[in-house]
């Protein structure tokens, strides 16, 4: 086993749902190494734990016993891929694991719903060598160069933050806020990728209404002339759609809008036609306009769909319908912010004139003024009851008293 050894998987394994520790994630990426370019079934792989051990860096002498641990989360931990509209797929990683402690073996064997994503694959994989993640320690480092290292060719990648959140299972409590996000995922894995493995990243926020919604991603190869992904174990492996770029595209990254594009399957040549050919704001508009409607499974072939909304204006009613809504919430937010500033202002005025009333008064015309209040509210029970207890302290006969003044003396001020 070597550094060198290729983990080569299906897209839609990296962009599946699930949840595993960095202990877990190692051990499943160093089994999918093993797997040869030539299987056409899965095998029982004997792991040694010392030379996992050795990889990764660690003098545990408890290792083997959390290798087992590993192991058996990983026979039930779940992962969920999505397919079209409502549908999915829920599979363990392992099948089964059988320890052999006195030679310090571990034999793991994957669960057989897993060979589509692993087994044979002509296009839609990503590869990497083993030694850009086998050390990593972050919880999420593994994930976010998985979903980076996918897109290094293209070298971008808008991500929604809803859409993360999902695709790491992060329950509603678990960095509720973006800047908590930020603080324990994203910038730990920056450093982490750009300390240990072959690309590093930045990234933009995209906003609605002082919300991050998503993520733009920049991805850059640390070394100008890194080595093929191909060893000399599966040098007849064919390359995907996503590796056989041409020269130029390697060197000269798409436009922000063609990238985008590209994300929904669009061939680069025909994303960048489209880019320069139509309004941004209609693009952006359909792309949300079919990737809505493909998450409905309404429509199959996104792309194509994709194509033909752009070229031929297809008119997104919903979400018409949608910001029309939202500029109606909007204007009625608005209104009742006016409606409510205007009261405010108008309680602070009457305020004022009160208190300006009340301090023009000398000593016996407050009293008399109390007088004529105390016999304007003979009939409130409750307010003489308090006037008996507190005298005019109370704060119940106080407001009484001012809202007698502001009735009688300044909205209605007595005639001569």
């Amino acid at each position: 086993m070597s550094y060198k050894n290729l983990v080569i998987q299906h897209n839609k394994v990296i962009e599946a749902k699930y949840r595993l520790s960095v202990g877990e994630q190692r051990l499943i990426k160093w089994l999918v190494s093993m797997i040869e370019p030539t299987d056409e079934d899965f095998k029982t792989y004997r792991i040694s734990v010392a030379e996992l051990a050795q990889l990764i860096g660690v003098s545990d002498r408890d290792f083997y016993n959390k290798v087992k641990v590993w192991s058996k989360n990983l026979m039930s931990n779940v992962l969920t891929f999505r397919g079209e509209g409502e549908a999915e797929l829920q599979v363990a990683w392992l099948s089964s694991a059988e320890y052999i402690p006195e030679k310090g073996m571990v034999e793991l064997e994957f669960s057989p719903k897993l060979k589509p994503f692993l087994l044979q694959l002509k296009s839609h994989f990503t590869a990497y060598e083993l030694e850009n993640v086998i050390r990593l320690k972050k919880t999420y480092s593994i994930r976010i160069y998985e979903l980076l290292k996918q897109y290094q060719n293209i070298g971008r990648r808008r991500i929604g933050l809803e859409d993360i959140r999902k695709i790491f299972m992060l329950k509603e409590s678990e960095y509720k806020s973006y800047k908590d996000f930020k603080k324990w995922v994203l910038v730990p894995s920056q450093q982490e990728l750009e300390e240990k493995t072959d690309i590093t990243f930045t990234w933009t926020e995209e906003k609605q209404w002082r919300n991050v919604v998503a993520l733009e991603f920049l991805i850059q190869s640390k070394k100008k002339d890194l080595p093929p992904l191909i060893s000399s174990q599966c040098q007849e492996l064919p390359q995907s759609q996503e590796i056989s770029e041409t020269k130029a595209q390697k060197t000269t990254p798409p436009s922000l809008l063609a990238a985008r594009l590209m994300e929904n399957g669009i061939a680069r040549k025909t994303a960048e036609e489209l880019a320069q050919g139509y309004d941004e704001k209609h693009i952006r508009t359909m792309i949300s306009y079919a990737e809505s409607q493909h998450r409905e499974g309404k429509i199959k072939n996104l792309a194509a769909f994709l194509v033909k909304a752009i070229k031929n204006e297809y008119r997104d009613t919903q979400a018409e319908e949608q910001d029309k809504k939202e500029k109606l919430k909007q204007e009625q937010a608005s209104l009742e912010q006016q409606e409510q500033e205007r009261q405010r202002k108008q309680k602070e005025q009457r305020k004022l004139a009160i208190d300006n009333f009340l301090s023009s008064l000398d000593k016996d015309g407050l009293f008399t003024l109390q007088a004529e209040f105390l016999e304007d509210g003979k009939d409130n029970g409750s307010m003489l009851a308090s006037y008996r207890r507190n005298g005019m302290e109370s704060p119940m006969v106080n407001g009484c008293f001012r809202d007698y003044i502001f009735r009688n003396r300044i909205s209605k001020p007595p005639s001569a």
